[in-house]
């Protein structure tokens, strides 16, 4: 690895190094210095894409070998960490920003795209460059929808472009406490999607421990509107709510209630 290169690792590595750690206390003490993380990534890839035409524009190869077998791992390596950490900040905090990472996806789709389809009808079979080739693709496309659901996701429980976190109305069973009638009302929720990350004990060949990531949506019920036209402001919920599934409330006058969450989105 030569000087240049080391330099470009570093600045990807302290880039990384900054966006875990540091983003959330950054932006905190001044919001507008989100634009710098934003810009760092642009610039990381254009830097990249510079080193990389540099480099193979000086190479000679053989006629067996194509131009795409010459770019190392370690090109495709240092543009997958970019754009893993890089895309979030770049594609979320501002719109244009998201504009921006849609048509660098879809020129590394076409890139990839071709590479692949050359390289299958050279060597008649997929070679493992198709196959990192369909990886990076599966990555892009996951990276692009969680950007576009950001932006312009759909509030609908369970929808394939579902938004993280909305506020939306659903058509609920209301139930009393001590009692055995039930209304149907409309709810005003407010969803939200968290991850949580589980370490089991256990540990692989490598003595690494495995954890377990899981995803979660949870329902808060703020409002309750009533056939008969009454509001019910929510004070108190025991826990988060789910499709199908009951959780008991009480409003601010203190009454109890329990609500079941209908898979009926009022549109």
């Amino acid at each position: 690895m030569n000087a240049t290169n080391q330099k470009l690792v570093y600045a990807i590595l302290g880039y990384i190094a900054i966006n875990l750690f540091g983003y959330s206390k950054i932006v905190a003490v001044d919001p507008s210095l989100k634009i710098l993380f934003i810009l760092s990534p642009a610039a990381l890839l254009i830097w990249q894409c510079l080193l990389l035409y540099r480099r193979v524009a000086k190479q000679e190869y053989s006629n067996d070998q194509s131009i795409f077998e010459k770019v190392g791992f370690e090109d495709k390596f240092n543009l997958f960490l970019t754009l893993w950490v890089g895309h979030r900040p770049l594609a979320t905090d501002y719109i244009i920003g998201f504009f921006i990472f849609s048509v660098i996806v879809v020129v590394l789709l076409c890139i990839f795209a071709f590479i692949a389809s050359v390289e299958i009808f050279r060597k008649k079979a997929a070679t493992p460059l198709v196959y990192g080739c369909l990886v990076f693709v599966y990555f892009l496309l996951v990276w692009e929808k969680n950007s576009y659901v950001y932006h312009y996701g759909v509030p609908i429980i369970d929808h394939f472009f579902e938004k993280p976190e909305y506020r939306a109305k659903y058509r609920v069973e209301l139930e009393p406490e001590n009692s055995n009638r039930i209304v149907k009302a409309i709810a005003d929720i407010h969803v939200e999607g968290r991850t949580e990350t589980e370490d089991r004990g256990e540990e692989d060949k490598f003595g690494l421990s495995i954890t377990h990531t899981y995803t979660y949506r949870d329902v808060w019920v703020k409002k309750l509107y009533l056939p008969s036209g009454g509001v019910l402001n929510i004070a108190e919920q025991d826990e988060a709510l789910h499709l199908g599934e009951s959780v008991r409330l009480k409003d601010s006058r203190g009454r109890s209630w329990h609500v079941r969450l209908l898979n009926e989105p009022i549109l």
